[in-house]
Formats: C-alpha cells, structure tokens, sequence
C-alpha cells in the first residue's frame, strides 16, 4: 500500500525568515528558495513575506490564542520625520518673513491665545523672557 503523503507541513520561524530573506534581501527566485529548503508551495512565501511586513519578525513567534500588533514604530517614526521636515521647513520661511527680532513678537502676540507662548518662542527661536520684557515695553496686556 503506497505511502499517504501528509497534508500539512510544518516550517520552523528559521526556515520561514530564512527563505523571507533570500526573497527580499537577495532577489532569490521563489522557486529557487523553495527548492533549496524543502518548501512544498511557493504561496507559502508569499504569506510568510506578507505577515513579515505587517508583523515583523514575531509574526512567526508561537502564540496560541494571542494576537500579534502589527509594527507601528515604523510607521510612527515616518510620520515623525515627516512632521520634524514641515516644521523645520515653516521654520525656514518664518525666519524668510519675519527679518527682526520685533515682528517676530507681534507674531507670538498675535497666536498666544492659540499656541502656548513657550511653543511659539521655540518655533521662532525667540527668547521667552524677550518677548515678555517687549510686552512690558509696550504696554501690552495678557490675554
């Protein structure tokens, strides 16, 4: 009586980060990687390299009845990087409009009720303690 071949087979987080990593790092073929290690079906590889990206190297860690985040430090970190490039950026073309010291205080005078006033002296890289010694000069009223 021949032999049943089994179903379902089972690949350990090395076989699958190994064969993620000839795909993606060294443009290895599918075929080829799944050959080289024994792989059954290429469609496992493409699994395994979508739950790699979404999940990171723990997608394969074995964890019954836990669900596993996808990797939001990535996409947090682009997003600050590309949140620190406008501001810098508005920081470029504030110091482009605003040429003294004096329309810089107007500007803070005209956002405090908005911003807090540490946050604008920052952003126009103003003194604190200069901008309320301007508003003491002139006479000007908290708001």
């Amino acid at each position: 009586m021949p032999k049943e071949r089994q179903r379902y087979s089972r690949y350990t987080k090395e076989i699958k980060l190994e064969a993620i990593r000839r795909v993606l790092d060294e443009d290895q073929p599918v075929q080829e990687v799944i050959a080289d290690l024994g792989i059954r079906h290429r469609d496992n590889v493409y699994e395994w390299i979508k739950k790699y990206k979404k999940y990171g190297p723990d997608a394969f860690e074995r964890n019954i009845g836990k669900q596993v985040k996808p990797l939001e430090k990535n996409e947090d970190e682009k997003q600050i990087q590309i949140l620190k490039t406008e501001v810098e950026a508005l920081k470029t073309y504030l110091e482009q409009i605003l040429h003294c010291e004096e329309e810089k205080f107007k500007a803070i005078q005209t956002l405090e009720g908005k911003f807090p006033i540490e946050l604008l002296c920052n952003a126009l890289d103003v003194s604190e303690v200069e901008f309320y010694e301007y508003r003491e000069r002139h006479g000007i009223i908290n708001n």
